[in-house]
């Protein structure tokens, strides 16, 4: 069925739409790049078979969020602004926020916007055959680099594959220091050529290249067009937690593989168990993998940073207390009610009885006043081996 292209073309719904799509009995269906208007909103994507599918926009004027659609729902990851400034971040089902992943954005949105805050922000690529969205760019092209030799692509990419790129290229090809986030759920994080991942570094280094000197393959950017700020500008994003790699964010499932790098310890966490009331009656749950390393706790519902460790060992006990920092919801585990709050969590003690296969945790606030406690287990002999090697990082 061959498309076409109309404007302002009034729906059999009673909605306004402009873009690609064709013709049937009961009249025109929105297939391709278009925009439909709504009585307090429009959408700009890509539409199949007269459904959001693939990327788009939904804009309430000062209100917008930029994802991956399936059936006019926003499923995959999500972008979402408030009056100009970053209101959330992270993965959508049924158009709702499971995991957020603001933090780990947070900081590249501020620098873009500051960096050219007067430009529309949004760009709209599509496939010159088919029509359909290839890309939507969330930020600015043709921004100056330095002493205005050049042009580049700053900003988050939602592409058509599902997946975003988040960053500052020369090209729209993806190369230089980025972040991924794959439509699988996983999220790589380092230097790119083409789009393939050529090193893997922290988050913490990529932005200390964009809040001071951002080198890239290209000479243009030796010098990146953001003026460095003091140092407590950057002081801010200290505690922000490594990415994992391997990890699925989506679903909390890790990879099988774990890359080893000497500059981290990690272990599996499979939690089953939570009472939310920390008073002793637990509920169970569908297993889901948590990752602990010597940085930080991704979980399904949050991810903590570690800031220090205390060990402990007596006759009933065997484990560790993490001085910890972040948010779980505990609203979105499988068990809940839904009337669970999130909650801020000071400190995480793990522990085991010993001879005993269970792990027990037990979250804390930053008072000291208990949250909730949970119940899981490790891999053969993971948590054991995981606290001999944290005792190269944690004295």
């Amino acid at each position: 069925m061959n498309k076409e292209q109309v404007k302002q073309l009034y729906l059999s719904d009673g909605n306004c739409y402009s873009g690609w799509g064709y013709n049937t009995i009961k009249g025109f269906v929105p297939d391709g790049c278009g925009k439909k208007h709504f009585k307090d909103y429009y959408v700009y994507g890509n539409f199949r078979n007269g459904n959001i599918e693939g990327p788009a926009i939904v804009s309430h004027d000062f209100y917008m969020n930029t994802g991956h659609f399936k059936n006019n729902r926003g499923n995959g990851w999500g972008l979402c602004i408030n009056r100009g400034e970053l209101s959330e971040f992270g993965y959508y089902e049924n158009s709702q926020l499971i995991v957020d992943l603001s933090e780990f954005v947070y900081w590249y949105f501020n620098k873009m916007r500051s960096a050219n805050r007067d430009s529309n922000m949004l760009n709209v690529y599509t496939f010159k055959e088919s029509h359909d969205v290839a890309e939507i760019l969330i930020g600015y092209t043709g921004t100056p680099v330095q002493n205005g030799i050049g042009l580049c692509y700053m900003g988050f990419h939602f592409m058509s594959d599902g997946s975003i790129w988040m960053g500052n290229t020369i090209t729209r090809r993806f190369s230089g220091s980025l972040m991924h986030f794959r439509n699988d759920g996983c999220i790589d994080c380092g230097k790119f050529e083409n789009g393939e991942l050529i090193e893997t570094i922290d988050i913490h280094e990529l932005i200390d290249e964009y809040y001071n000197v951002c080198t890239f393959d290209d000479d243009l950017f030796e010098s990146f067009m953001f003026d460095k700020k003091s140092n407590f500008e950057r002081e801010q994003f200290h505690n922000i937690a490594s990415i994992v790699k391997g990890y699925n964010y989506f679903n909390g499932i890790p990879s099988t593989h774990i890359e080893k790098n000497n500059d981290i310890c990690q272990m599996i966490y499979y939690v089953s168990e939570i009472d939310f009331n920390a008073n002793g009656k637990f509920q169970s749950f569908e297993e889901e993998a948590w990752i602990i390393n010597n940085k930080s706790i991704t979980t399904p519902h949050g991810v903590l940073s570690i800031k220090d460790v205390i060990y402990i060992e007596n006759d009933s006990f065997v484990g560790i207390q993490l001085s910890v920092e972040g948010k779980l919801r505990l609203n979105n585990f499988t068990c809940s009610a839904g009337s669970e709050k999130e909650s801020s969590i000071g400190i995480l003690a793990i522990v085991r009885q010993p001879h005993n296969v269970w792990l027990w945790s037990y979250a804390f606030d930053k008072l000291g006043s208990p949250v909730v406690n949970l119940c899981g287990h490790d891999e053969l002999d993971g948590f054991a081996k995981f606290i001999q090697q944290l005792k190269r990082f944690y004295k």
